[in-house]
């Protein structure tokens, strides 16, 4: 047997396992909402407590996630609020669309969901790559939004750039045997372990990969649309600085000590310093996967940004 043939062999076995890992993945986990067409685009979303008072939370998920994580971690929220999360595009059981790597467009895709729904205006609760698609609807599209609380935010320019895969993801030809064939490796071999990774130094909450449905990340569509935002992310953050001193809308955040992902030093205190009246509160001992264990801390800030939005209302 040829080399050539050898090769081909090989490459002919990662694509099955590309596609098996696909159908297995799918077949697995299933969506938990509803879905609505917005502009084009299928998106599924789950609306929770639909009927309470008050300024409906709008929960926006970070990269290499979906609502799932979201629900997981925060769905509690709905026991006091309207509680609306959503698959960004691409994400999750979300179809992607066109220029999925602009923030701005899936800010407007948000924008117009909201519209969809009946919300007036809505509380962004952003994490991580989530809090820069949620600035950007208060930069773009700030008549929807009543305040914002941003976990683990996503706000500046930062030193070096994404993982090399986010890049790889976008090549021509390679790009697509990278997102088909090579990432579904990745994910079986070492997807639970980069899940605990970033949990550290907190314990990974049980049965997480399960039910923030984590293999739904490394499907060749989701992957690249994760890629598409991150490659692309460093020169987008980098224009919406400039319009950080116009918001106007009340801003809070909070950050983890241990957060080693994204650098609060950065971001979370140079858009502190920018934006009239935004606070940034620490959480002691915890990471970038905040969410998952400051719960009591995000409803104060929420508190605390309803009083915002009371005392500014007057």
């Amino acid at each position: 047997m040829t080399l050539a043939i050898i090769v081909m062999l090989i490459l002919a076995g990662l694509i099955l396992h590309g596609v098996s890992y696909k159908r297995t993945a799918e077949n697995r986990f299933h969506p938990s909402g509803d879905f609505i067409i917005v502009n084009g685009t299928r998106l599924h979303y789950l609306d929770l407590n639909p009927e309470a008072g008050g300024i409906p939370l709008l929960l926006i998920h970070g990269a290499s996630s979906s609502l799932a994580d979201m629900k997981l971690a925060l769905g509690s929220l709905a026991d006091e609020h309207r509680l609306i999360l959503i698959d960004r595009p691409g994400c999750g059981f979300s179809q992607s669309c066109a220029q999925v790597g602009e923030l701005r467009q899936q800010a407007k895709l948000l924008d117009a969901f909201l519209a969809e729904l009946g919300v007036e205006k809505a509380v962004l609760v952003g994490q991580s790559l989530g809090t820069a698609v949620a600035l950007s609807m208060a930069i773009h599209y700030r008549q929807r939004v009543a305040g914002l609380l941003l976990l683990a935010p996503v706000s500046h320019r930062w030193p070096g750039g994404v993982d090399w895969y986010n890049h790889a993801a976008r090549l021509p030809l390679i790009g697509w045997f990278f997102c088909h064939a090579i990432i579904q490796l990745y994910g079986r071999l070492n997807g639970e372990t980069v899940t605990r990774q970033a949990f550290w130094p907190n314990e990974m909450p049980e049965g997480d990969v399960e039910t923030a449905q984590v293999p739904l990340v490394f499907r060749p569509g989701t992957f690249r649309a994760n890629a598409e935002v991150l490659a692309s992310l460093h020169p987008q953050i980098s224009k919406m600085e400039k319009e950080y001193a116009d918001l106007k809308v009340p801003l809070r955040m909070l950050a983890g000590t241990h957060d080693a992902v994204v650098l609060s030093t950065i971001h979370g205190m140079s858009l502190k310093d920018k934006v009239a009246g935004a606070t940034l509160r620490y959480v002691s001992n915890t990471a970038h996967t905040l969410h998952h264990f400051c719960l009591p801390e995000i409803c104060e800030e929420l508190g605390q940004l309803q009083t915002d939005l009371t005392e500014k209302s007057q």
